[in-house]
């Protein structure tokens, strides 16, 4: 069998994210496994919903987004299966869902900072600073977790969440043009940077 090297670095810069992720919220994560990953099943859900979402919103006056977040929404409920599978290996069950203070945080943000931007353009942004910040934890996990298998399984999703990061910001450029997304994407990594900074650690995907 092939060894697989150690997973590609993903530099903040690339993902958009000004800040990096407090090391210790591995440690938060490694306390409680279960309740991370019932909380990142229930991320991959809403990561669907939110494609769709889009879709719906804006499928109308830009048809050239509908098949892109389709595809992503048939593969972040590819991951949901994946995270459950794992789950139910482990003897777990999926909880309730909780409020994602993070995902909140940041559209509040946005909606008290729209200023003359379009509503889509900080629709599709804030979605590429959400994959960005999945794909950085999910670097974290693949590197400090001790759990091996984990340790692959998230290696394989960073590379997922980096796509999605890209694909979200290409539509953004392909709609408004490159300097209108960049200037609007480090405005808005500001914003979340200050959410991040804000939260307490916990065996979430974005606490």
């Amino acid at each position: 069998m092939t060894r697989r090297g150690p997973p590609p670095s993903v530099r903040r810069p690339v993902l958009g994210l000004l800040t990096p992720t407090n090391p210790d919220w591995v440690e938060a994560v490694e306390d409680d496994l279960d309740g991370l990953m019932s909380d990142h099943a229930h991320c991959e859900l809403k990561a669907a919903q939110s494609a769709l979402s889009l879709v719906a919103r804006f499928g109308g006056e830009a048809p050239e987004i509908v098949a892109p977040l389709l595809s992503l929404a048939k593969e972040e409920t590819g991951h949901f299966d994946q995270v459950h599978r794992r789950m139910e290996s482990r003897g777990t069950k999926l909880d309730l869902p909780e409020t994602d203070g993070y995902v909140n945080a940041l559209r509040r943000a946005v909606r008290t900072d729209h200023g003359a931007y379009p509503l889509m353009l900080d629709r599709l942004l804030v979605n590429a600073l959400i994959e960005g910040r999945s794909c950085e934890r999910f670097q974290l996990l693949s590197e400090k977790l001790n759990n091996a298998a984990l340790r692959e399984f998230y290696r394989d999703l960073m590379e997922s969440e980096a796509r999605h990061h890209r694909l979200f910001t290409r539509l953004a450029e392909d709609r408004f043009g490159r300097e209108t997304t960049r200037s609007r994407l480090a405005d808005l990594a500001g914003r979340e940077a200050q959410v991040v900074a804000a939260l307490p650690l916990s065996a979430t995907v974005h606490g």
